[in-house]
């Protein structure tokens, strides 16, 4: 028993030491970070919006629009979603991205 314990422990620490290799985006990283500064202004339209079924649809939509907007397809865009929150240093740098952004606008108003 005590074997096993210290076998796993040993390849949970082997496995969380080993460097994620990044995933390849459907999209080019700029255009990915353009989306998310959309999906981000998408998604605090929805934060005003009451929970809901309503709520759902809404977010179907905002969602098939920003992906409209950036000539890519919803799954796509889905795809760039999941990607993101399996790699921490790729949504890290792409929100330091947006942050950016944000600032140079709120600079430039």
């Amino acid at each position: 028993m005590q074997k096993s314990l210290i076998a796993i422990i040993i390849t949970t620490c082997l496995f969380s030491c080993i460097s994620h290799q990044s995933e390849p985006l459907p999209i080019p990283q700029e255009t990915l970070e353009q989306v998310m500064f959309d999906v981000h202004i998408a998604e605090a339209a929805l934060a005003q919006h009451p929970a809901g079924t309503s709520k759902d649809s809404l977010a179907d939509e905002l969602y098939e629009q920003v992906a409209e907007i950036h000539g890519i397809d919803r799954p796509t865009l889905d795809t760039c979603l999941a990607i993101m929150q399996r790699n921490p240093d790729l949504a890290q740098e792409v929100y330091e991205k947006l942050l950016e952004r944000v600032e140079k606008q709120r600079l430039e108003k």
